[in-house]
């Protein structure tokens, strides 16, 4: 009879655990901010290796805009950190796949988006 008590005391505190974690979870995501950073690149001649190297060092600009600076004290601002610029560089990373294939398909776009939160 105890261990019966026992398993239910156990799976009730298990899935208050996982209840808890799924509001605090959903209360994070609320929290986010979503950072942006515009890149124009219609001066550039996305042919030559010289555009697409300027490109790229303007969307590496655009991840470090879009991170910022962060207190290397901080646990937290360090961790956050990382996964802005982790985010961030994926969106760049995105960004320069699109631009090249509008580009092959001779159809370029004017600007492209960094985007973290």
């Amino acid at each position: 009879m105890s261990n019966s008590i026992f398993s239910k005391t156990l799976c009730a505190a298990a899935a208050i655990a996982v209840t808890a974690a799924g509001f605090s979870a959903s209360a994070i995501a609320q929290n986010r901010i979503e950072r942006t950073a515009v890149v124009s690149y219609v001066d550039l001649d996305l042919n030559s290796e010289d555009g697409r190297s300027t490109l790229q060092g303007r969307l590496k600009g655009a991840v470090r805009k879009v991170c910022g600076s962060y207190d290397s004290k901080s646990l937290v601002d360090a961790r956050d950190h990382g996964v802005c610029m982790d985010q961030a560089n994926a969106s760049a990373q995105r960004a320069s796949v699109t631009i090249m294939a509008a580009v092959k398909a001779g159809k370029p776009l004017e600007t492209a988006m960094v985007i973290s939160n």
